[in-house]
């Protein structure tokens, strides 16, 4: 996904550097330019540069979605949330949180037991966000040599992926802490809709397919 996004968030980099340099030299010398191109133009261009990565990522979990594969992500993945004190449905905003904290929070609303949406609301900033990505490209560059590990394995990608792991690991050690401090007495359904395997389709409901649907819930035991 990294890889893809790079085109377009150069293009975007490009063209804001070279807007901001044309509007240099046009505009007279004041305050109110300066303002203007390295306050409102900087922090516009560096905004719009994450786009294409929140896009391409959130493009991708649509089409999990559609499929109906990301109901069974959810189901597949409750009974390892469930030991941190979690549920299956804490997996999306996780998932989101790799692209930007602020909507995988809101996506928590979904999530019907207080405490496990509040827990997955403390751990979802724990997510390596896309803001974090030219933090971790300049550290990797300036403390990990360009060398490979087993002829084909890059090693600054191997620390970049073990980042975004160590950030995994340890909003589920932080969900496992956290969820002995808050005391919320509340029983936890996890009601999940599990659609049938289909191609992406789009959103329209007037296909035959979204008539057959079964339905999964259960009450774990505490």
């Amino acid at each position: 996904m990294f890889w893809i996004a790079q085109y377009p968030m150069d293009a975007i980099d490009w063209t804001f550097s070279k807007l901001g340099g044309w509007l240099g030299q046009l505009l007279p010398e004041a305050w109110w330019s300066d303002l203007l191109v390295n306050g409102l133009l900087a922090g516009l261009s560096g905004i719009l540069v994450f786009v294409p990565q929140i896009m391409i990522l959130f493009g991708l979990i649509t089409v999990l979605e559609d499929t109906g594969y990301m109901a069974r992500i959810s189901f597949l993945t409750d009974k390892l949330m469930r030991k941190v004190g979690l549920n299956g449905k804490s997996v999306m905003p996780m998932i989101s949180g790799f692209a930007c904290a602020v909507p995988a929070i809101m996506s928590t609303r979904n999530i019907e037991n207080k405490k496990e949406r509040l827990l997955t609301i403390l751990i979802t900033p724990l997510m390596s966000c896309s803001a974090r990505l030219p933090v971790y490209t300049m550290l990797l560059a300036l403390t990990i040599p360009r060398k490979h590990v087993l002829g084909f394995l890059s090693l600054q990608g191997l620390v970049m992926m073990g980042l975004y792991m160590l950030g995994l690991v340890m909003a589920m050690i932080v969900s496992y802490v956290a969820k002995w401090f808050i005391k919320m007495k509340e029983k936890s359904f996890f009601i999940l809709e599990l659609p049938i395997y289909r191609a992406p389709a789009g959103t329209t409901s007037s296909s035959p397919w979204s008539a057959r649907r079964r339905s999964l819930s259960w009450m774990p035991e505490r």
